[in-house]
């Protein structure tokens, strides 16, 4: 830092240094060299020396809350920045600090006024210790589940990021794609402009201004004086909503989008049923739970009842390894296997949804223990589906088990969890084609015959079946919809959603249409509603690229597929990363692998290495638990692409994952086994086997660095820009 008698001084005064504090050039100058060579201790001691002479001054007062905010313990650093504060409450860079401190500390309230007046406070140049405070405050709103407020924080330290600086960005473009986060809370905050036949407009787009340079409070204030005289004005609710959200307060947001909901629904439902759904995901109805028990019968016959559960088909043997299961308190089962509603089908010839199995539960068989007896224990919901158990169960073990059952909760679960989930054991022979049929007819079935009848408490207790007949419950029902089509899409469910909302009388979500349609602006729920062979080759590029940062699967499927067939993008655009993103969002793994081979094909075309794609597939083949496949993808990465940098970090990686390396680079039990990785799952590719929603689904296009876009929690109170 070059500093003369023109400079600013460091405390983030407007006056300039030979108008401010001209005898102290020489010290700043000290202090400076002192801490580009990182001599932050004896920086401190001069910056003490300092405070003797000038004990009210900025430029040391400034210096000493910055300094020992580094090296300090919390109450030293709190103290010198309440000591800053005190005595100069007029500079941004003392309520900056004060930001930082109460947000390290995790007064989540405290930090983000204190930031807001440091912008009030800013009248020209914004001061360095603010854009720390952005990410600071962010990082704790993203600790206590606040994403909107923390995107909003981010967005706006992106926007100011000095050039190079790509960590908000980076941070972003993690909570963009990050599978646990709804994509209710990955769409961007956006400010409505003033109607047209508003009267107060000049005060509207006062509100405005302040509001886009992130005076958030400020134009929340001024939006709250507006609404006491149009307190439906839906965007002035939208606007408050959305500051409300920037500033961390989403309860009092979920409110106001509520509001705004219920009183833009005449005008434009669809705007309202996302609102609604929206301020829904942030609410905290209780969902309906039901318990997970484990009921047990005591043993009669212990030979006796291992050769029923040998020969009766519907109790199938477990092959794990039973010394897992046991602890200090109990010694492990004997045996273990699936209860199952009926014999499992022979051939998938044969397989159909009405013949099909399903599990019904767990069993394990425990031998005599010194204080019980041996005993049959099953495990499942406390649903219909129990009785059944306990019934199925009885009927297998006959005369070798006693008929009273003891019933012991084990955990609870989401009833919503366990309609919309299932376990199949499918025959060895199934195919993907004849998986996907079946799963489809049971989703529709589920959808269509269940979930319609199911009571929730967010429709008042009522099914979607009465809701749909009730016009006080019609936005709330249409926002239960879209919920589930979100989760469908993260999923990759096979459902047509609008034959849901027509048999619920809702209105359809089909295709947009083109008139007046802005890609750019338009909410990533309607994504893969675009109709893209209209769209211009602009406006399907933008809308791919929304769609591929958000991770909405259904329209990236959409937009690449008709990305591939345009001649006129053929040269603008990566057409093995388009493949690698449909391997991706494909809902079978033989489609996957089909596209990862395409990617791999067009990387060679286009003269560029196809090793990322490889490793994609050396994932995918590791699930598939196909060995041979893997031992020559293998052999092809360590020979062709091992000196790749990115290549080399991915294969470390994924073998790292499946057990087959160890953290400082040596191969785990001598190479690639014959049998599966360790940790790989028994995926329903191998050959039929359990099978459950979402089973066997495609492994990331290329590999990725893991998405965690909360940090996560330090013990120490204190954190700091930069600290790991």
């Amino acid at each position: 830092m070059t500093i003369d008698a023109y400079s600013y001084p460091p405390c983030g005064t407007n006056k300039k240094i030979k108008f401010y504090c001209p005898d102290m050039i020489g010290d700043i100058e000290k202090i400076e060299r002192m801490l580009q060579g990182e001599q932050r201790v004896a920086c401190l001691d001069h910056v003490r020396k300092m405070l003797e002479k000038y004990p009210d001054h900025s430029v040391p007062l400034f210096y000493n809350a910055i300094l020992n905010l580094q090296l300090s313990e919390e109450h030293k650093a709190e103290e010198a920045i309440n000591t800053f504060l005190e005595k100069h409450p007029e500079l941004p860079a003392a309520h900056a600090l004060k930001a930082t401190m109460d947000a390290s500390l995790g007064k989540g309230d405290e930090a983000i006024n204190e930031l807001q007046t440091a912008l009030e406070l800013t009248e020209v140049n914004l001061h360095p210790s603010l854009y720390d405070a952005f990410g600071v405050v962010g990082q704790m709103l993203l600790m206590t589940g606040k994403v909107l407020g923390a995107r909003a924080h981010f967005t706006l330290q992106s926007n100011l990021a000095p050039e190079g600086d790509q960590g908000p960005l980076q941070i972003l473009m993690r909570l963009n794609q990050a599978p646990d986060i709804p994509v209710f809370l990955k769409q961007d905050l956006s400010l409505a402009e003033c109607p047209e036949d508003f009267p107060r407009k000049d005060e509207f787009n006062k509100a405005l201004q302040d509001a886009s340079q992130g005076l958030w409070r400020r134009g929340l204030a001024e939006f709250e004086e507006l609404r006491s005289g149009a307190p439906r004005n839906p965007a002035i609710l939208e606007n408050i909503a959305s500051l409300q959200f920037s500033l961390g307060q989403d309860e009092a947001a979920a409110k106001s989008l509520h509001t705004y909901a219920v009183a833009e629904q005449r005008a434009d439902f669809e705007a309202a049923t996302e609102a609604e759904a929206l301020a829904k995901s942030l609410s905290e109805t209780e969902e309906e739970q039901i318990d997970l028990i484990v009921a047990s019968m005591p043993i009669l016959e212990m030979e006796q009842l291992l050769e029923k559960l040998r020969v009766d088909e519907r109790a199938e043997h477990l092959p794990v390894d039973l010394s897992q299961l046991g602890n200090e308190d109990s010694p492990p089962p004997r045996a273990a296997y699936l209860l199952l509603d009926k014999p499992r089908v022979a051939s998938a010839a044969e397989l159909t949804l009405e013949n099909v199995s399903s599990v019904l539960g767990e069993v394990l068989v425990y031998g005599k223990e010194t204080d019980r007896p041996a005993r049959i224990e099953v495990t499942c919901p406390k649903t219909a589906q129990f009785d059944e158990a306990i019934s199925l169960l009885k009927e297998i073990c006959g005369e070798t088990v006693t008929p009273e059952v003891s019933e012991e909760v084990q955990g609870r679960i989401y009833a919503m969890q366990d309609l919309l989930n299932w376990q199949w054991r499918l025959p060895d022979d199934v195919t993907t084609e004849v998986r996907s049929r079946l799963m489809t007819e049971k989703r529709r079935q589920i959808m269509l015959d269940k979930w319609v009848n199911f009571p929730l408490n967010t429709l008042g207790g009522k099914t979607p079946l009465e809701a749909s007949q009730d016009s006080e419950l019609r936005l709330a029902l249409a926002a239960e919809i879209l919920t589930l089509e979100m989760v469908a899409q993260q999923e990759k469910w096979k459902f047509d959603f609008g034959e849901l909302r027509e048999k619920l009388n809702l209105p359809g979500a089909g295709q947009l249409s083109t008139e007046g349609l802005d890609v750019v602006s338009l909410p990533i729920m309607r994504l893969h509603r675009l109709p893209v062979e209209q769209l211009s080759d602009q406006n399907l590029i933008q809308a791919y690229g929304r769609s591929v940062i958000r991770g909405m699967s259904k329209a990236v499927e959409l937009l690449a597929t008709e990305l591939l067939k345009r001649d006129s993008l053929k040269d603008q655009i990566d057409r093995a990363q388009l493949y690698g993103e449909l391997a991706r969002t494909a809902t079978d793994q033989d489609q996957a692998l089909n596209y990862l081979k395409m990617a791999q094909e067009e990387s060679v075309k286009q003269g560029q290495s196809p090793g990322l794609w490889l490793v994609s597939e050396l994932a995918m083949r590791f699930e598939r638990r196909e060995m041979q496949e893997a031992q020559m993808l293998m052999q092809t990465l360590m020979t062709k692409y091992a000196q790749e940098p990115q290549t080399a970090q991915a294969l470390f990686g994924l073998l790292q994952r499946y057990g087959l390396i160890t953290p400082d680079g040596r191969m785990a039990g001598g190479g690639v086994p014959g049998g599966p990785p360790p940790e790989a799952p028994a995926g329903p590719e191998a050959g039929g086997g359990l099978w459950t929603p979402g089973a066997g689904s495609p492994p990331p296009a290329a590999p990725q660095q893991p998405s965690a876009p909360p940090a996560e929690e330090k013990k120490s109170g204190l954190w700091l820009p930069g600290m790991d």
